[in-house]
Formats: C-alpha cells, sequence, structure tokens
C-alpha cells in the first residue's frame, strides 16, 4: 500500500530534504506546509493518510495542529493520521506526547519509510508511550 503523505514544517530546507528522501524510499508526499493555515487547507484538499506535523512551527505549536487535525478528519469521516517529528528529545515533551492525538513521534534523524510505517501500524518505536 502506498502512504499519501502532508509533511508540516517551517523549515523550507527540511521539507525539501525530507520530501527527497521519503518519495525515494516509497513515500507519496501528496504535499508539504510551511504553516497550521496551509495543513488545514491541504488536508481538506488531499485528503492524505498520514500528516508529519513539526512540534515546533515557528510561532505555532504542532500540538495544537494535531489536535486541529484529529478534529477534521472526525467531523469529515477521513483516514488520516498524525505522526509528531521533531529534532528535540522526545524527553522533553513527553507530558504533551501522552495528551498528544498523534499515533507517534519521529525524531527528524530517524525520519523514514519504515519509521512511517512502523509508527502507523504499530509496530514502530515511534510510539508516544
Amino acid at each position: 500500500m502506498v502512504i499519501r503523505c502532508l509533511i508540516v514544517d517551517d523549515s523550507t530546507a527540511f521539507l525539501a530534504a525530507a520530501e527527497r528522501a521519503l518519495t525515494s524510499q516509497g513515500i507519496n508526499i501528496v504535499g508539504v506546509a510551511h504553516d497550521s493555515a496551509q495543513a488545514i487547507a491541504d488536508i481538506n484538499a488531499l485528503q492524505p493518510d498520514v500528516v508529519l506535523v513539526d512540534v515546533y512551527l515557528g510561532a505555532e505549536s504542532g500540538f495544537a495542529l494535531a489536535e486541529r487535525i484529529e478534529a477534521i478528519a472526525r467531523a469529515h469521516s477521513l483516514a488520516v493520521q498524525v505522526i509528531l517529528i521533531s529534532s528535540h528529545s522526545r524527553d522533553e515533551m513527553v507530558d504533551l506526547l501522552h495528551e498528544s492525538p498523534a499515533v507517534a513521534f519521529v525524531d527528524k534523524a530517524e525520519l523514514s519509510a519504515q519509521t512511517i510505517r512502523g509508527a502507523l501500524h504499530g509496530t514502530g518505536d515511534g510510539r508516544p508511550t
């Protein structure tokens, strides 16, 4: 199964690198967004399977965006899941991860098709537990 993915990050360089890497590994990147407003519009238009959301979106919170995505998914019966990503350690945000509707947390350095698939299927170490 091909995974349709939207990446949300305020770093243009990271977006380009992640898009190249994940595409080469078989993930279908349907879009990239620099902020919450663009992400919400893209989710409605593109209906991805998974949204990779940076925890720190400049002045915005990736945790808040994850909650908005979950509400949109419920309201529109979309089967979209959120994976939070960050270059910061899981230990720095463990309490917030437990409260988040995200299915997983993945360190940006470990981001790959394998970690995404593992997180979506509950077999990876990306779980926000």
